[in-house]
């Protein structure tokens, strides 16, 4: 039974094959259908960026703390954000209190009913 009560305090966010899952306390905002600001040259983690509160919030990849990792026989990179923009990002408030936002096509957990974007 606790551990039941555990998974509802924590948010599991799915895109690109990847997984990352993150308190819900941390978690802000879940916004659908972001229109994501392409960065060109940006590392391969960094899906792009969303206007929100007046600023720019950068919107990761999830997993491997999102750094790009490379395949050691090509050197390409081998976890790479999809082209197509996520169904939804979330945003978390990170330490410094500054917001970061994850991408996601499906979230789970949280006490809340499961949702796949589509």
């Amino acid at each position: 039974m606790e551990q039941e009560g555990i998974g509802r305090e924590m948010l599991r966010l799915y895109y690109g094959g990847e997984c990352e899952v993150t308190a819900m306390e941390r978690v802000e905002l879940i916004l659908p259908c972001p229109e994501i600001i392409r960065v060109p040259g940006a590392p391969d983690n960094l899906v792009g960026m969303i206007y929100k509160e007046g600023g720019l919030i950068p919107v990761f990849r999830p997993g491997n703390d999102q750094k790009p990792v490379n395949d050691q026989i090509t050197g390409k990179n081998q976890n790479l954000a999809p082209e197509e923009a996520p169904a939804c990002v979330v945003l978390i408030r990170k330490e410094d209190g500054s917001l970061k936002g994850m991408a996601a096509d499906e979230v789970a957990g949280g006490g809340a009913i499961d949702t796949v974007y589509e």
